[in-house]
């Protein structure tokens, strides 16, 4: 940080008056040809230490926004892909990019990225997770499309890197709980009120963040008629907040409870369609047990 004139020009006069060979010239007048001289020459100074600040924030941001090699730097990358476009060198012969930017061939919609080793091989290995559609009504990405996106993170990719770029199908949400309603309304309306809360946190909720049980029971406890949001420890079968997820060859796994939270495998949650794999696992409606509140003692 640069220092003040003042500061820069008293440091200057204590140095003028240890040197005895410039003693005939103390005075404080700032009238005074000398201290006028110090003045002139500590807003010089001044004017120079302000720039060397300026310059260094520039260099700073200049440095921070170079994320070449980075997670961020792939991730980014394949937020940029054009499906069927090839890339091709740049004029400076420094990076590859495509000739054209078209937003309609950009496939790739969320990325997150996570670091993993294992046994085999010490070096960390670059894992990103995608998934294209608008939050709320994501996908994957179908195996056949993959294979150019890894190709062309290949060609982006620095020497020695380890990446990979995976796309599974949604998660299944299975929340079974007993859910208990005023009695006011149909149950119908109960359950639909419920579907249109956990679709919200769905469509809220970021791509790959963190599931919590507390916050998936206080979405269907924010239901319209809804009194209260029970796992009953007793049920059968067994209640709690569960997702199944699918393994990189679209085989679903079984459905896991969360104890408390989990990071899903895809990135982002869906409702069981019913069909294929999925036709053994229940819809929200099936899953919910409605009951209508009773405050008799």
């Amino acid at each position: 940080m640069s220092r003040t004139i003042k500061e820069i020009y008293n440091e200057a006069v204590a140095e003028r008056n240890r040197r005895l060979e410039l003693a005939e010239f103390a005075s404080d007048s700032k009238l005074s040809v000398m201290n006028g001289i110090l003045w002139v020459v500590a807003a010089a100074i001044y004017s120079f230490e302000t720039l060397l600040d300026v310059f260094a924030v520039d260099i700073s941001e200049a440095i921070n926004g170079r994320i070449n090699g980075t997670p961020a730097y792939y991730a980014n990358a394949l937020l940029q892909y054009q499906q069927g476009d090839e890339l091709t060198v740049r004029e400076d012969g420094l990076a590859f990019g495509y000739p054209n930017v078209d937003e309609t061939k950009r496939i790739i919609t969320q990325v997150s990225y996570v670091e993993s080793t294992d046994d085999r091989n010490l070096d960390s290995k670059l894992i990103l997770k995608v998934a294209t559609g608008t939050k709320g009504n994501l996908s994957a990405i179908p195996p056949e499309d993959l294979v150019p996106i890894n190709a062309y993170i290949g060609k982006l990719k620095f020497a020695g890197t380890r990446v990979e770029v995976i796309s599974t199908k949604g998660d299944v949400l299975i929340p079974r709980l007993t859910v208990f309603h005023d009695g006011a309304v149909p149950e119908s309306e109960v359950y639909d009120a419920i579907e249109e809360q956990l679709n919200a946190y769905m469509m809220e909720i970021d791509f790959d963040a963190a599931v919590y049980v507390s916050r998936l029971t206080d979405a269907v406890r924010r239901a319209e008629h809804v009194t209260d949001v029970h796992i009953d420890e007793n049920a059968v079968p067994e209640q709690g907040i569960f997702i199944a997820s699918h393994d990189t060859d679209g085989h679903i796994r079984p459905p896991q409870r969360v104890a408390r939270m989990t990071h899903t495998a895809s990135g982002y949650l869906k409702e069981s369609s019913g069909k294929d794999e999925e036709a053994g696992l229940p819809n929200f409606r099936e899953a919910i047990i409605l009951k209508i509140e009773n405050h008799e003692v």
